[in-house]
Order: C-alpha cells, then sequence, then structure tokens
C-alpha cells in the first residue's frame, strides 16, 4: 500500500520502521515514504529496539508526487501541529486516499475537519507503543503495546478500508480495530490527563503516579473526564479508567511521559488538547473542571517561561 507518514518525530519514526522494514535484510518498501517537517537529505536513520543496539535503515522521503499518488497518509505529529501539518498538503492528496491521524489530545478533528474531502476516508490511530528520540533521525523503541484504528468517517466495509486493516495488523502487528473508537479516543484522553501533566509538573517517571501522595489528584481528574464524557454521549466508568491508568503507569514506569520531555526539552506540549480540552469541555456545558484547569494552567505557567510570547 503507497503510503506516506508526516512527521519525523519518535512516533512517526517507529511508524515508518514498522511499515516499512519488512524484510530482515534491512530492505525498505520503496511503496513507504517519509514527509518530514523539514527538508533533508539524509537516506538513512537509526532505530533501537528495546534494549538492543542501534542499526542504520535507509529511508526514502516523499516529494510532491508521492504524496499525489499515495493511497494512504499518515499524520505523526503533535496535536497543535495537525491542522497546518495537513493544510500544507491536503491540495495534494487524492480524492480517494485514507487518511489517519495519530496524535495524543482531543479536538484536533474540530479543527480540521474543512480540509478533508467527502470521498475521503479518516481513521485515528491510538498508538500505547513508547519510542524515544535520541537525536534527529534516531530513535529507540522503549515499551511495546497494542495499538487500536477506528473509524471516523467513511464505509467500513468498503474494499479499500478493509485492506487498510490487513496492511496495518501485517506490518505494526497488535492492531485492533475498534468499531465504537470513541470510547478508546476517551480511555487515552484519561490516561492522558492523570500521566502526561502530573509527571511533568513533578518531574517523575510514569510509574510513580501510583504513588498514594497523587491519588486523591487522580481520582479527581477521572471523576471530571466521566463527567464531560456523559455530556458528550460516552459512556465512561470511573473505576475502570483508574485501573487503566495505574495499570498504563505501571507498564511504562520507566517512561519519561511526552509532555515530561517537552517541558524538560523546553518545546510546547499538547496540554491544550488534553486537560485543556476538558476544561474548554466544561465551559461548553458549564460544568467546574477544577482539577483538570488547574494542572492545564500550571503546564501553561511552566511554557511561559521558555515559548516566546
Amino acid at each position: 500500500m503507497k503510503t506516506v507518514i508526516v512527521g519525523q518525530g519518535a512516533i512517526g519514526l517507529l511508524c515508518y520502521h514498522r511499515l516499512s522494514q519488512t524484510n530482515k535484510d534491512n530492505t525498505a518498501d520503496k511503496l513507504i515514504s517519509l514527509l518530514p517537517s523539514t527538508k533533508t537529505s539524509l537516506t538513512r536513520y537509526a532505530f533501537s529496539e528495546i534494549n538492543g543496539e542501534a542499526k542504520e535503515f535507509p529511508l526514502t522521503i516523499a516529494n510532491n508526487q508521492t504524496i499525489a499518488s499515495a493511497q494512504l497518509i499518515i499524520f505523526c505529529v503533535k496535536s497543535y501541529q495537525a491542522t497546518d501539518a495537513l493544510k500544507a498538503i491536503h491540495h495534494l492528496i487524492a480524492e480517494d486516499a485514507i487518511i489517519i491521524v495519530t496524535h495524543n489530545g482531543l479536538g484536533t478533528l474540530e479543527e480540521m475537519s474543512y480540509l478533508f474531502k467527502p470521498s475521503q476516508s479518516l481513521f485515528t490511530l491510538l498508538l500505547t507503543q513508547g519510542a524515544k528520540k535520541i537525536a534527529d533521525y534516531h530513535i529507540e523503541h522503549t515499551g511495546e503495546g497494542e495499538s487500536n484504528l477506528g473509524i471516523i468517517w467513511g464505509d467500513p466495509v468498503d474494499d479499500k478500508n478493509r485492506n487498510l486493516l490487513n496492511f496495518m495488523t501485517q506490518r505494526l502487528q497488535k492492531v485492533n480495530f475498534q468499531e465504537n473508537i470513541q470510547q478508546a479516543q476517551w480511555g487515552k484522553l484519561a490516561v492522558n490527563c492523570v500521566i502526561n501533566p502530573i509527571s511533568a509538573l513533578e518531574n517523575i517517571d510514569n510509574g510513580k503516579i501510583n504513588l498514594p501522595i497523587y491519588q486523591e489528584a487522580v481520582r479527581e481528574i477521572i471523576k471530571e473526564v466521566v463527567l464531560l464524557g456523559a455530556k458528550e454521549d460516552v459512556e465512561l466508568y470511573e473505576n475502570l479508567l483508574l485501573s487503566l491508568v495505574m495499570k498504563v503507569a505501571e507498564r511504562t514506569k520507566h517512561n519519561t511521559s511526552s509532555m515530561r520531555a517537552d517541558i524538560l526539552n523546553k518545546r510546547r506540549t499538547e496540554i491544550d488538547y488534553i486537560n485543556g480540552y476538558i476544561h474548554h469541555l466544561g465551559e461548553k456545558h458549564q460544568l467546574a473542571t477544577p482539577m483538570n484547569t488547574k494542572l492545564w494552567l500550571a503546564v501553561k505557567e511552566l511554557e511561559k517561561q521558555y515559548l516566546p510570547q
């Protein structure tokens, strides 16, 4: 399947590696290409498996012609970059292409919707894989996980969409097709609302979220997410989400969350699309979200210390 992956960050390169490296002899599938945010003359990238040594692999860079002929476009960029990334190339994307977006948080699809063509299919991919950027075009796979793929719009029984599921399952492995992807999106949002801001503000590894000192805050965050989910017709269960948060924190206990990494490296975070999303939904439904609002504002204050105003 002719595929273009947009974004050269940790998740973008992880997806590129898994989709392009189908042979053990390090030969790449030339139908898979990468569209970086800045031009590069590199022809190779470095990838480290979990607890493995770094190895170099061939890199195919996309161009306008590649984009125009692609059957599948996967946007692996930060939530605040997604709309601009699509805006830059949407005029090139084929009328019948499949588009996948994968990032933390919610709210971007509302911003991007006017850029999609009615004949295109739109999916979201929720990744729980861990990946860390070591240097430009060098990443390390830090944690296994499942991937949930779900359709936002399009016909799920259409041949091209069924082919997509087969393709992603063969290449990425551990891919589940979710008929109710909204439920899975909110589950991941709940996890992110807890782990990302607390780990960033406290400068702790994910596993320490399970310490008793944080449990009152965790419960309050989840209560607010469940309340707003109900207002958006998404049925969530507090106990299940609390259990999910604990499991993810334990499974990734030695990991640095993406938001903590962003703060440490003085980058913009995705807080507006995580706790900020809950805050704005609270305003929409005239419901207070004190804990999510507090975390949103606290991270925004940290960003102000290094981002240009």
